[in-house]
Order: structure tokens, then C-alpha cells, then sequence
């Protein structure tokens, strides 16, 4: 509370700070704005941080916001920052413009996203208008985001010029929060207009290109942007900030909110909780902010009928290492090209996070070459075990995370080359895999496991028919091409059709039992309350349900069987003997019309190869599955009856913007180190943040 007061004390006095937010216009040439510019930042870029900033600024936001459509200092100093952006441009070393350049657009996007929070974007226009209104009335802006892409595109990053990079994404972010923000249609945004429609295509190419290669690169920040400076810094003399000797320099000093190194220990605690320490993210700004960019500027518009550019950018660049083919010539973007060897690589290390993911799931739906690129991957267990492992850890994770993991293993497996050779690959003993220690498991083998474990979760819990449907098709892909599972791989496919045969038959006594008291009552005085009747009712609609879902759920499990043994029997003695084993649990739906037809080829399985088993005197596991292993290579596939083979293949609904871009803001909100007020997220207000 201390450092706040001091903070608001000093601003109070900075006669900088003062007139630019006075009722006084300040003109583009005025030497003002060479000594407003040049204060010195070191500060860490958090959202703890960003909210005490916030908050320290509110009462001088709060007055800017009532003198600039009269003084227009807002659309001044964005030609200022312009007209420095052109003097960097053309010497990248002039690191005193590059600083003052940094500090516009830090200025710039403090006060934008503040307006964004306050206002309808309607009530935006006045401001964002030079002192020169004859100009079109939104012509400064579209300068404006065309001049922070080219500084995007075409300066280097270094350790001096990162703050500026980052900063640059961030004043993006905080325009484009207009969509989390808005108050009516984000369909008929103006600024969405400028990004999506008034910019040149050739530089949307290369901004989405050089986003791609930012997250690539996962260049570290500056020791100083990241929250570990706060515990190194309390060992400075300096304290926490270094402030700049600068005209301006008690201007910093406001805006860092006087905090050294008598910083309470409350503070500091507050601070490091703040940081996830899991997040892989924490330190690469840029590559965060970058990745952020992407997802909201390729899912807001997602039907071809819009033409995204960024959109049709990211899901047709081509490898650097290869000649592009197949692309379409209707497409008017220039296409570019990206080193699909290291893409791959860092999506490997980061596809755990819920934005990693979302990029991964859209590159593998849309772009055809890079999916063919991870495919034919050797090393493909390296970003399967870690979307897995989301999988496994399902009640740590968000609900669209789990999904989105899922949907990526189901467009995977609507490849054979991949059904095939994740069978081929040998893995270890995994440390997070704590259900059972498992040796020789395959890759393949782990997936089928995961996904059955999901099934059973989902049937026993959430009973979310979306969710089981994608897992019963990736597992339908793979089953023509199931290999040498292993004892406890098999054993839990039957285990799960057991349990819920067993969930069937409590379900459907449920049914008669309910039925038979309809009957009943049927001839007798009714007395009950009608609320009591439509309760009644309604448990027994949920049973009817809840026992086609089931009923369909078994079914499917009986064809995976089937497609196996179908396909592969020879290679699957584990799943004969598991049959074997377990022949009773099929007795009752023999004759059931639901499964009468896809039983057939799974007693005469168990039918042949019980009569090889009955023939031993010795019973053991071990010599019946040698015996097996002799006699399915003589088992006669012509009695088999023929089935159409299971594909199944991943149909993106029709609107995904209305999944997509909640979704994203919300990660946004999230992971991007800002703090936005619960108010202004309207977004969030008729959809909760799914945490």
C-alpha cells in the first residue's frame, strides 16, 4: 500500500505525465515527446506486475481518457512511434530511438487495452484519430498494426531490440482483446477488419512465417523479464529496478511503483506463486506471445467462405527442406516455407500445453504436408507420450485439452503407416505411468491402453457421448493393425467390455423393474403428485439412454475384436487366450440382436482354438499360449465372415470458431501475463473460463 501511495505521490509531480494527459495537444514535433520517451525499463513481465501497474496508472488513464478526443494525443503519439519505427528501420543500432521506440508502444499499449476494457469499440473511433482528421478516419490504425508487423518481420532479435519485439506482440494482443472484450458481433470489428483485410498479403505471409519461427526459436527473455529477477534482485544494491538517469526517469519510477529492495516479503511471495513453474513457456515471451497471436488470428474467421489469410498461411507453408507439391494455384497468398525438422521438435517439447496442442491439432487436420512430415517420423513416440500422458492425467487437465489430445490420436490413426509402426516401437518404463508396471510394452500398446482407461472413465462418470465416440474410432483405425499386444492390453479390452456388460444388465433390470411399476399403477388409484410421475419419467428416459449408449459402446468394442481377429489373428495370441479365458462373459448376447451377427466370428475363435486347449493335460498360461502360437497359424481365416473394414475419419464441425476462439482467449487470459479485470472478459460472463 505504501509503494502504491508513493507511486501515485510521484506521477502526481511528473510534469510529463501531467501534460500528456492535460487537456493539451501536443504536436508530432514538439521536443515533449524526446523527453516523455526516455526513461530506462527493467521490469519483470508477469501478470502480478501487470495488475500493480494497472492499478498505479488507473487515475491518469482515467483523465487521458477525458481530454483525448479533444487533444488527440493518443493518434499523436502513434505517429511518433511511426515515425521513430522508420528511423530503426533503417539503423537497427541507434539504441536511443530503439529505447524511445520501446517506450511509445509500451505507453500506446497501456492505454489501448485500457480503452479496449472501458468502452464499445463504437466509442474506440475518436481516438484512434490524428490531429489531422481529414484523413480516413481509421487510416492511422491501419498504419499503425502494418507498422508493427514489418518491425516484427524485419528486425533482428537481439538482447537489445527483445523488450521491443515483445512489446510490439503485446500492444497486438491488446488490440486484438477486443474479440474477449466486446460488447456486440466481433464479426463486424473494425480493427479485425484492418488485420484481416486491409493489409498487404505478401506481409501477413511473412508476419505468420516469422511468428512460427519465434515460437521455433524459444528464445530466452532477458533475465530481467522474467519473475526469477525478483528473488536475484533483492541481492542488487540497485533493488529491483534500475532506473535510468533520464529526464523522465521519476516517470519509471510511477510506473514500476517505486518498488526496490524493501519490496515486502508479501510481494515476493505473491509474485513467485504466480508463476506456474511447470509452465514450459515461463521465460520465452516471445515464443508465448507469438503462439498466442496465431491461434487467435487463424481461428477467428474458419469457413473458407472468409479466406483468413493467416489462416490459409499456416495450413499451407511448406518444409524448407523439400520442393512443395499439390498446393493449391487458387489461393492468392504467397506461401512460405519452414523447417518442418525443428517445428516438429519444439511442438515435440511443448505439445503437453493447451496451445501447442491447438497448433499441432490444426497443422495435422489442414496442412497435408506437415502431417505426412510427422508421420513418417522414426522418433513419432517423442509427441505421442506426451499427449498421452494429457490423456492419463485427464483430472489435472481442462476438459478442451483432453479433447483436443484425443481428436490429434484419431486424425493420426486414420493413417495405416502409423497404425503400423506404433506397434514397432519399443518403450521404457514410464515414470507417470502409476495404474501397473508394464515391460515390453509397444507404443501402440500404451495408446490402446490409455484410450480404453479413458472409455471406462468417461462410461463410468461423465457419460459424454462426444468424447467416447473419438476414442472407440481411433481405436476402430488401429484394430485391423493390432500387433503382439500385450497380456495386459488384451485382458483390459475384454475387462472393459465385462464391466459393461454388467453396467447393461443393471441398466436394463432398472428398466423392466421401472416398467412393471408403470404397470402397475396403471391399474390402480393414482395418488402420487405429478411431480413425483414426471420424476419417474425422467429417470426412466436417462435409462433408455443411458443403455443405447452402452449397447453402442459394446458393440463397437465386439467390432475392434473382430477387425483383430479378423485381420491380424496370428499376431495376437494374447488376445485369443484373453477370449478363451473369458469365453462366459459373451454367453448372454449370443442371441441378442444387437450383437448376435458380430459374435459370429468371435466363437469360432474361441470354438477352434478351446477344442486345441481341451486336448492338453497340462494347463498352464504358459503352455496354452505355446499351443496357440502353433495352431493360429493354422487356424482357416476362410471361416471368418466378412465385415467392412473400421475407418473412421475426424470431421471438424461447421462453426469451430464457435469452439476455437473461447477456447483460445481463455489461454490467453490465462498464460499471457496481463491482467484483465473479471468485468471486462465478457466473453467469460455466459461461458465460464474451463480452468
Amino acid at each position: 500500500m505504501g509503494a502504491q501511495y508513493s507511486s501515485l505521490s510521484d506521477i502526481k509531480t511528473n510534469e510529463y505525465v501531467s501534460r500528456f494527459i492535460s487537456e493539451e495537444a501536443i504536436s508530432t514535433n514538439d521536443p515533449f515527446w524526446n523527453q516523455f520517451l526516455s526513461f530506462s525499463q527493467q521490469s519483470p513481465f508477469t501478470s502480478t506486475y501487470s495488475k500493480l501497474l494497472d492499478e498505479s496508472c488507473l487515475i491518469h488513464l482515467q483523465q487521458f481518457v477525458l481530454n483525448n478526443p479533444k487533444t488527440k494525443n493518443y493518434g499523436t503519439l502513434i505517429e511518433v512511434f511511426i515515425r521513430f519505427a522508420n528511423i530503426i528501420h533503417d539503423d537497427c543500432k541507434n539504441y536511443i530511438v530503439l529505447s524511445q521506440t520501446h517506450n511509445a508502444l509500451f505507453i500506446l499499449r497501456l492505454i489501448t487495452k485500457y480503452f479496449i476494457e472501458i468502452d464499445c469499440e463504437q466509442n474506440l473511433y475518436p481516438h484512434f484519430l490524428p490531429q489531422d482528421t481529414s484523413a480516413e478516419r481509421l487510416s492511422l490504425m491501419t498504419l499503425f498494426v502494418d507498422t508493427l508487423f514489418r518491425i516484427t518481420i524485419t528486425q533482428p532479435v537481439e538482447s537489445d531490440s527483445y523488450s521491443l519485439h515483445l512489446e510490439v506482440l503485446n500492444t497486438l494482443l491488446s488490440l486484438l482483446s477486443i474479440q474477449m472484450c466486446a460488447k456486440e458481433d466481433v464479426l463486424i470489428s473494425a480493427i479485425y477488419s484492418i488485420f484481416m483485410h486491409r493489409l498487404d498479403p505478401l506481409l501477413i505471409s511473412e508476419f505468420t512465417r516469422t511468428l512460427l519461427e519465434h515460437f521455433i526459436k524459444q528464445t530466452e527473455s532477458p533475465s530481467w523479464l522474467s519473475a526469477d529477477s525478483f528473488d536475484r534482485s533483492k541481492n542488487d544494491s540497485g533493488g529491483l529496478f534500475k532506473i535510468g538517469q533520464s529526464v523522465a526517469s521519476s516517470l519509471w519510477s510511477v510506473v514500476t511503483l517505486g518498488m526496490g529492495s524493501s519490496a515486502t516479503p508479501a510481494v515476493a511471495e505473491a509474485t513467485v506463486t504466480a508463476i506456474d513453474s511447470t509452465n514450459t513457456l515461463r521465460n520465452h515471451h516471445l515464443a508465448n506471445q507469438s503462439i498466442h497471436l496465431l491461434l487467435i488470428l487463424s481461428n477467428h474467421f474458419t469457413n473458407d467462405l472468409h479466406r483468413n489469410p493467416y489462416r490459409l498461411a499456416l495450413l499451407h507453408f511448406t518444409d524448407t527442406q523439400d520442393t512443395p507439391t499439390n498446393l493449391p494455384d487458387s489461393e492468392p497468398l504467397p506461401w512460405f516455407s519452414i523447417d518442418y525438422h525443428s517445428l516438429y521438435d519444439v511442438l515435440c517439447q511443448t505439445v503437453h500445453t493447451d496451445q501447442s496442442t491447438i497448433l499441432l491439432y490444426m497443422l495435422l487436420h489442414r496442412n497435408q504436408h506437415f502431417k505426412a512430415y510427422v508421420i513418417s517420423r522414426t522418433n513419432i513416440d517423442q509427441i505421442v507420450l506426451p499427449i498421452l500422458r494429457v490423456i492419463y492425467t485427464a483430472t489435472e487437465r481442462n476438459s478442451h485439452h483432453i479433447y483436443m489430445s484425443l481428436i490429434i490420436l484419431l486424425i493420426l490413426t486414420e493413417d495405416d503407416y502409423f497404425n503400423r509402426t506404433v506397434h514397432d516401437i519399443k518403450l521404457k518404463k514410464l515414470s507417470w505411468y502409476t495404474e501397473r508396471s508394464i515391460n515390453d510394452v509397444t507404443l501402440g500398446g500404451l495408446l490402446i491402453s490409455i484410450v480404453l482407461r479413458t472409455i471406462q472413465y468417461n462410461i463410468a462418470r461423465m457419460r459424454d457421448k462426444y468424447l467416447h465416440t473419438n476414442c472407440l474410432a481411433t481405436l476402430a483405425n488401429m484394430s485391423s493393425q493390432f500387433q503382439n499386444l500385450h497380456t495386459y492390453i488384451t485382458q483390459r479390452i475384454i475387462s472393459l467390455f465385462n464391466s459393461l456388460s454388467r453396467k447393461h444388465s443393471k441398466i436394463l433390470d432398472a428398466i423392466q423393474q421401472q416398467s412393471k411399476q408403470d404397470n402397475a399403477a396403471s391399474v390402480t388409484v393414482l395418488t402420487n403428485n405429478i411431480q413425483s410421475v414426471a420424476s419417474n419419467d425422467e429417470s426412466f428416459n436417462e435409462n433408455i439412454q443411458d443403455l443405447s449408449i452402452i449397447e453402442d459402446v459394446m458393440r463397437m468394442i465386439l467390432e475392434i475384436i473382430n477387425s483383430c481377429l479378423t485381420h491380424t489373428l496370428r499376431y495376437n495370441v494374447n488376445l485369443i487366450y484373453a477370449l478363451l479365458y473369458n469365453r462366459e462373459i459373451f454367453d448372454y448376447y449370443r442371441t441378442h440382436p444387437s450383437f448376435q451377427d458380430i459374435l459370429q466370428n468371435i466363437d469360432t475363435v474361441i470354438t477352434f482354438f478351446a477344442e486345441k486347449v481341451d486336448q492338453l493335460q497340462q494347463r498352464s498360461a504358459e503352455y496354452i499360449k505355446e499351443t496357440l502360437e502353433i495352431n493360429v497359424k493354422q487356424f482357416p481365416l476362410d471361416r471368418l465372415k466378412k465385415f467392412p473394414d473400421l475407418k473412421f475419419k475426424y470431421v471438424e464441425e461447421e462453426q469451430p470458431e464457435d469452439f476455437f476462439v473461447p477456447y483460445v482467449w481463455s489461454l490467453v487470459h490465462k498464460s499471457c501475463n496481463f491482467h484483465w479485470s473479471s468485468e471486462s472478459a465478457l466473453m467469460f460472463l455466459q461461458q465460464p473460463l474451463d480452468s
